[in-house]
């Protein structure tokens, strides 16, 4: 649809005009009506002047007004990744945890908040979400590549959860991960990365049925356990489903295990966005420009000619 930039002007031009195309015919000056015997009042010549004059005026205050088009439309294409952090926020994870160098971490929450803003970081172009999991599991920021807020909200990970739900409820936590990368997930490769300390029991029922999801909807986990026992259920999980499990039992192995998690193979999403209108404005002050040129020329000739 075509609108116009600046639609007063083209009002204010055309009532400049109006005189000029009402105004009455001129009376021929002779003393006798037999004088004008085969004389037009207006010659084809004139009237072809006159109305490519008068076209270009119209036209020249049609591009003055700036007539657009609809909105365009861009499509940007991105080597992207979707990544659903899932964090436990469990009453232990406040518990310390040991360090190779001898830095010492307030506690494994700490760790856990700088390891993933150092991802983030690293992560320009990913679509990355953020689920923290007690007793239940919260979404806290949607899939996206604004990573600033993100960061922001994992600045105040440990006030996310009141005490009376930091329980744990590992496997809770991961099928709501499925579903949300199920929902909002747009790109090849999904991914959830669940970082937890906690113990969790699995019903043969409940593997099999993340497993075949698992399969289904192409999602890969990561799981970075913090000093958990192998023989743990969800860490047998992990094992079976052939997903990747990293025991973090040092600092230092949490930040290892994310660089390697950055080796994730990439895909594509494509993101649509509004620009700037069209200007439509040369399609007519082009031939306006054209249509005066040829009547300054025409007229020029004609009163040569005369």
């Amino acid at each position: 649809m075509i609108q116009l930039a600046h639609p007063v002007l083209l009002l204010l031009g055309s009532l400049l005009l109006l005189p000029l195309l009402i105004r009455r015919q001129r009376a021929w000056h002779y003393s006798s009506l037999h004088l004008l015997r085969g004389r037009q009042p207006f010659s084809l010549a004139t009237r072809l002047m006159w109305g490519t004059t008068v076209t270009a005026l119209l036209l020249l205050l049609i591009a003055l007004a700036r007539p657009q088009g609809g909105m365009a439309q861009s499509q940007q294409v991105r080597e992207v990744r979707d990544i659903v952090l899932t964090l436990d926020l469990s009453l232990s994870m406040d518990a310390a945890i040991a360090s190779e160098t001898g830095k010492r971490y307030a506690s494994k929450l700490d760790l856990v908040q700088q390891a993933a803003l150092e991802f983030i970081q690293r992560r320009q172009h990913d679509r990355l979400g953020l689920l923290v999991f007690g007793d239940e599991t919260f979404g806290v920021w949607p899939l996206s590549t604004d990573g600033e807020i993100l960061q922001r909200r994992l600045q105040r990970l440990s006030t996310l959860l009141p005490p009376d739900l930091r329980g744990t409820h590992v496997a809770k936590a991961l099928e709501k991960s499925l579903d949300y990368l199920q929902a909002h997930g747009q790109a090849r490769t999904k991914v959830v990365v669940l970082m937890t300390d906690g113990l969790d029991l699995l019903t043969p029922e409940t593997a099999a049925r993340l497993v075949q999801r698992l399969n289904q909807h192409h999602i890969t986990v990561y799981m970075l356990g913090i000093n958990l026992a192998e023989s743990s259920p969800m860490v047998q999980f992990i094992r079976r489903a052939n997903m990747q499990y990293f025991n973090i039992t040092k600092a230092e192995e949490l930040d290892n295990a994310m660089h390697a998690i950055d080796r994730l193979e990439t895909s594509y999403v494509t993101e649509t966005q509004p620009t700037a209108r069209q200007e439509l404005y040369p399609f007519f002050a082009v031939p306006g420009l054209l249509c005066l040129f040829l009547a300054t020329v025409w007229q020029a000739v004609w009163t040569v000619e005369s």
